[in-house]
């Protein structure tokens, strides 16, 4: 079976920007890949700028399903930063895509 890093999400205090809470996933259920590419599906091509509540509201309940434990909308709202958030996403497909296509790169 092959390893992965823990896909990792931080949460921040918003007054002082420190990390107040961390949150690992090890396991991904094959579940949350069909989301995740529904998800890129919905999100398309747009940029940051073109995307609109319904496209985060999705994001965000994507996110709390795959750390589901302690996880909520008003924590990601007040505390997850948008960068990690992303990258969130965008590991997870690519976690399944590297060990789906033996043609790319391993996922760091």
């Amino acid at each position: 079976m092959p390893t992965f890093s823990p896909i990792v999400l931080h949460l921040y205090d918003p007054e002082t920007s420190e990390v107040v809470d961390t949150k690992t996933a090890s396991f991904v259920p094959w579940k949350m890949l069909k989301r995740g590419i529904q998800l890129q599906k919905q999100l398309g091509d747009k940029s940051a700028e073109e995307y609109n509540e319904e496209d985060v509201d999705a994001m965000t309940n994507y996110i709390i399903q795959v750390f589901p434990r302690g996880l909520t909308v008003e924590k990601l709202d007040e505390q997850a930063d948008v960068t990690e958030m992303m990258a969130v996403i965008t590991s997870i497909v690519k976690r399944a895509r590297g060990v789906m296509d033996p043609t790319l790169p391993p996922a760091a």
